[in-house]
């Protein structure tokens, strides 16, 4: 039976809808302006128009394909949510409703409700240690990390009530090729575009912001298996990642091009998210180990390269 990706079209969507079409399975793509998949994609890939702020919209997807698992990204992120904390709420809140009584009706089995760190609130309320999947979550700063919050209180409770299986997944800051125009993490698609092709960048961070990242396909891989997995132990998972700044991007990136021009804006507000991040519960559950922060730039490079015709770099 078909899942349903919410989100499919975004900078993390394309690369899970990817992996479920390579897997061989039916998926159905909801968004308000449906876009186009690769041709070769179109026989398992359906783009169908639909707003999940509308519970017509959403329960006619559900119904008409009956789909029967759900991985529901689509979200306001954290400065669009912070410029519009009632487009967040409409988005992250009631869309979120929407698609979760949407599958209790339409019986669908599971929904992976794509949640955020930033539900934890800053590093400093914690102290300086790795935050567990359990930990009560404390002042998160922003909208988006609250209107996450409430999601995971509302998956526990259509679980409770209803039976329906709404695994969290608590995903860290993502960094990978494809982001370069908008978002928090723009710039970690942006500093590895403009280092390829001889460009000067400036990260809008200080270099020594602490964040957890984690790079696209490794999240990407942990929702399909999520999606997937015959049995989950538990209901809430840390995605995990590296801790890293801005300026282990930079130096990172030095070592395949030493005359990159990356600059750092070192008066910037902090970021207010921990990075301290436990992921071993999710490595566990789903037989899983996501690559280091060198890796995963090493791979963006050559990912950026290729769009260029260039070859690829060896790894030094």
């Amino acid at each position: 039976m078909p899942i349903l990706v919410t989100g499919g079209k975004g900078f993390i969507g394309r690369e899970v809808v990817k992996r479920l079409w390579e897997r061989g399975d039916e998926v159905v793509v909801m968004s308000r302006r449906p876009s186009h998949f690769p041709r070769e994609m179109k026989d398992r890939v359906k783009a169908v128009s639909g707003d999940i702020r509308e519970f017509s919209d959403v329960m006619r997807v559900v119904r008409d394909f009956q789909i029967d698992r759900i991985i529901h990204m689509v979200a306001v992120l954290t400065s669009a949510g912070e410029e519009n904390p009632l487009a967040a709420l409409q988005t992250n809140v009631l869309g979120m409703g929407n698609i979760f009584e949407a599958a209790r009706i339409g019986g669908a089995k599971r929904i992976i409700f794509c949640s955020s760190v930033t539900v934890f609130g800053p590093q400093e309320v914690y102290g300086d240690r790795l935050l567990a999947d359990e930990e009560i979550l404390k002042n998160s700063a922003l909208v988006y990390g609250a209107t996450k919050a409430l999601g995971e209180f509302m998956a526990l409770k259509f679980e409770k009530r209803y039976g329906i299986e709404i695994p969290v997944l608590r995903i860290a800051p993502v960094y990978g090729r494809g982001r370069e125009e908008w978002g928090g993490t723009a710039w970690t698609s942006q500093v590895v575009s403009a280092a390829v092709r001889g460009e000067s960048v400036r990260i809008p961070l200080p270099s020594d912001q602490l964040g957890c990242f984690i790079y696209l396909d490794d999240v990407a891989e942990q929702l399909v298996r999520l999606c997937w997995v015959e049995k989950l132990n538990y209901r809430v998972y840390n995605s995990g990642g590296q801790t890293s700044t801005p300026g282990d991007f930079g130096r990172i990136i030095k070592k395949y091009y030493p005359e990159a021009d990356i600059q750092f804006d070192e008066d910037a507000p902090r970021w207010p998210y921990a990075y301290q991040i436990d992921g071993a519960r999710l490595a566990r559950e789903i037989n899983f180990q996501f690559r280091d922060l060198e890796s995963g730039l090493w791979e963006q490079i050559n990912q950026e390269r290729s769009s260029l015709g260039q070859e690829a770099l060896k790894r030094r």
